[in-house]
């Protein structure tokens, strides 16, 4: 038994360190496509933090039930951006850079950036550009 759990543990410590590995030296995909996703120039490294780039990101609504679901509205959609802004603290401490050109969910288009203390979103609905700063723990935009 004892073997059995020390094989489990070897196991997942050798599989982080290989994701480790491998985000460090960073993830390049020119193009990959599900039923409910497709990703464009997707480019992923672990450099102190993450560092995230894409250049189409689209997401299907019709094998997404969560956001089939909901309804297609600009108060919805406004609603929802704010509860990713309250959410800013952890993206700030893990996070080096997010750029995504062109998310597409929902016929929504979305322009995300997040890179030397700025957070910035764009689309047909919103326009919201924060400067980030650290005080204590607290981070104020």
């Amino acid at each position: 038994m004892k073997k059995k759990i020390l094989y489990i543990i070897v196991f997942f410590v050798v599989l982080i360190l290989a994701l480790f590995i491998v985000l460090k030296n960073g993830i390049v995909i020119s193009s990959i496509q599900f039923d409910f996703l497709k990703l464009e120039q997707l480019y992923i490294k672990l450099d102190k933090k993450l560092i995230v780039r894409a250049k189409n990101i689209t997401i299907n609504e019709t094998q997404n039930s969560e956001i089939s679901s909901q309804t297609h509205s600009s108060d919805n959609a406004s609603t929802e951006i704010l509860k990713i802004t309250k959410n800013l603290k952890y993206l700030y401490t893990f996070v080096k850079e997010i750029d995504i050109q062109n998310l597409n969910i929902k016929d929504n288009h979305v322009r995300i950036l997040f890179k030397d203390n700025e957070f910035f979103i764009d689309n047909d609905l919103l326009f919201l550009k924060l400067t980030l700063q650290r005080q204590n723990k607290e981070l104020i935009a």
